[in-house]
């Protein structure tokens, strides 16, 4: 089983660095599992041993302004395993003046700079978006995020000022043998309303993602 998990990976060797720039937001992927996570950091992919999960990442520039990513999480083990996915967005530039904050109508996160408006969003077929938050870039990979890591809930904070990053999870059950996947983009543009037309324009060319 472990060596069939090896040559899976050996088959999709990528570029070495996830974290998928769009104009300076950086998209970083994680994983919870039983009152664990792990971040990819500088990665395409990982195993986690001990569970027998392989993940790995795909990332399609749509256009100048949109970035899609697809996370695939594989149980190659004989029982079923509750998973979160993670999604962090976060700016490069930890100088940068920007206000992050949570959307409860649209149900989405915004990154907002001088002049520029992020939107963040999510799709699993199987889960709906469970929690997000927006924190201080400085708690952004401690354990700090959570109000109960055995649970894995996020700590929820509707908006954060300067250096932020945005989190939201999804939860699943994977089961024996099963790839799930989620759908993950980052879209800019020069209002709220823009950001929002393209997401439109995303969700129609691409059928599989739906809202």
């Amino acid at each position: 089983m472990m060596m069939n998990l090896k040559t899976e990976l050996q088959k999709i060797k990528q570029a070495a660095n996830l974290e998928v720039v769009t104009d300076g937001l950086q998209f970083v992927p994680g994983i919870w599992v039983n009152g664990k996570y792990l971040w990819l950091q500088n990665t395409m992919e990982k195993v986690i041993y001990d569970k027998l999960l392989a993940i790995k990442v795909k990332q399609e520039q749509i256009q100048s302004k949109i970035s899609l990513s697809s996370v695939y999480v594989s149980n190659h083990s004989q029982k079923s395993i509750q998973v979160q996915f993670l999604a962090m967005h976060h700016f490069s530039n930890i100088g940068q003046k920007h206000l992050t904050f949570v959307s409860p109508i649209e149900k989405h996160l915004f990154h907002h700079t001088d002049h520029t408006v992020y939107l963040v969003n999510g799709y699993c077929d199987k889960a709906d978006m469970k929690e997000y938050t927006a924190i201080p870039l400085r708690y952004a990979y401690t354990d700090r995020i959570w109000s109960s890591i055995e649970k894995g809930n996020l700590k929820y904070q509707p908006m954060s000022k300067g250096p932020a990053a945005s989190i939201f999870t999804m939860s699943m059950i994977i089961e024996p043998h099963e790839t799930c996947k989620m759908d993950t983009w980052s879209i800019n543009g020069a209002s709220k309303a823009e950001v929002l037309t393209l997401e439109k324009a995303l969700l129609k060319k691409h059928t599989s993602i739906s809202l």
